[in-house]
């Protein structure tokens, strides 16, 4: 099923896990959204940038080639990565490696100061790591798909900060990326509820995430 890999990221958790927000003044309770702001113009994000404390996941991020944007809609027939076995409207940004890193260890680091929620295999990614951050004094859940699993060193529940070592990239058409290339995802799905969804059918769907390069690209 074209959606397959799609709907068993979302099916990880099929109920959703409510985490606490980070920030002071948590009036959450269980069950409850904590109201999202609808995305930031690309105007702001240099500003926002410096008050979030927002990295890059890699280095030289901004000079690799990102085969598949956020929000680029990708079919087996028309993706820039052949073969696809997806298809929708990407919730991420990916973030492909140098000639020269095929075989060579790429560290990921945290974009941003906050909390390893969590760290597991995942079908069509691999390794997964979730971390819970703020964007402009709200939750936010960071996915970095397609990681050796083995190599994140921190325990769930750990603290980060932004520029920390996570892991490094899983092998790729491997099991360490779920027989993807080597390559990272990163995605910023807003609120606090975990969603590593790699694909939304909608481009309504869209809204519930950021574009990861307003603020770590």
């Amino acid at each position: 099923m074209i959606f397959g890999g799609a709907i068993l990221f979302f099916k990880s958790y099929p109920s959703g896990k409510n985490i606490p927000s980070l920030s002071q003044n948590n009036n959450s309770i269980a069950g409850n959204i904590i109201p999202q702001n609808q995305g930031t113009s690309s105007g702001d994000s240099q500003n926002s940038n410096i008050l979030n404390n927002f990295s890059d996941p890699l280095n030289r991020a901004s000079e690799r080639i990102t085969k598949k944007p956020f929000g680029i809609y990708i079919t087996p027939a028309t993706s820039p990565v052949q073969p696809e076995k997806f298809q929708g409207y990407h919730t991420g940004t990916d973030f492909e490696i140098f000639p020269e890193e095929l075989d060579a260890d790429v560290s990921v680091k945290a974009v941003c100061s906050g909390k390893l929620l969590v760290k597991e295999y995942a079908s069509g990614y691999g390794g997964v790591a979730v971390e819970l951050c703020e964007l402009e004094n709200n939750p936010i859940t960071v996915v970095y798909g397609h990681l050796k699993l083995s190599s994140i060193n921190s325990k769930t529940n750990d603290s980060l900060n932004a520029g920390d070592t996570i892991g490094i990239l899983g092998k790729g058409y491997s099991a360490e990326t779920s027989g993807e290339r080597k390559h990272l995802h990163l995605g910023f799905h807003k609120g606090s509820i975990i969603n590593i969804k790699g694909y939304v059918v909608s481009k309504s769907g869209l809204s519930e995430w950021v574009d990861p390069c307003l603020y770590s690209c």
